[in-house]
């Protein structure tokens, strides 16, 4: 077993506190942060795994899916400071 492969199941079994953040969190900052941690560790997979098939295809998914998460957490940030997002 190679090691990227033992990062893969190290990031695949990292993602269950995040899940479990995003549903059972109090408050909703506290699942925003979960949220926001998934999708930085499916990022990181999904370089990793890109790696590991000598495929570059998986980079943009993993550019598109970071762009994303990261105009989600702006916008719901904005909604949580200041009950609007424009």
């Amino acid at each position: 077993m190679n090691l990227l492969d033992v990062a893969l199941v190290i990031m695949s079994i990292s993602l269950i506190p995040c899940i479990y953040r995003i549903i059972v969190g109090p408050t909703l900052p506290d699942r925003v942060v979960g949220l926001d941690a998934l999708t930085l560790v499916m990022v990181v997979a999904l370089g990793v795994y890109s790696y590991v098939q000598e495929s570059p295809f998986f980079l943009d998914a993993a550019l598109v899916l970071s762009i994303i998460s990261f105009v989600g957490t702006i916008a719901i940030a904005r909604y949580i400071d200041e009950g609007a997002i424009f």
